[in-house]
């Protein structure tokens, strides 16, 4: 039996993977502020003048969201948008 080999050793996998981890982080966030602030998907776009549809991507981790993207987020949500390397 061949050993089995660590996919995060292959780069290409790791570096998509760590792309993917980095969406959902943000999209688990959009969607908890969003809840706790008592607003619909159809809401939060009225107060950023995007479609649902949009809000909706960017909770699911559909798509790559933009810092410009977080910060009208913030706004919109009376946040502070503070980003934090560690």
């Amino acid at each position: 039996m061949k050993p089995t080999k660590n996919i995060f050793d292959k780069p290409a996998f790791a570096n998509k993977f760590h792309q993917s981890s980095i969406r959902y982080k943000y999209a688990v966030q959009i969607q908890t502020l969003r809840a706790e602030a008592g607003l619909t998907q159809t809401q939060l776009g009225d107060l950023m003048s995007v479609p649902q549809s949009s809000i909706a991507r960017w909770e699911n981790g559909g798509t790559n969201i933009t810092v410009e993207t977080l910060a009208k987020i913030a706004k919109a949500m009376n946040k502070e948008l503070m980003i934090d390397f560690q």
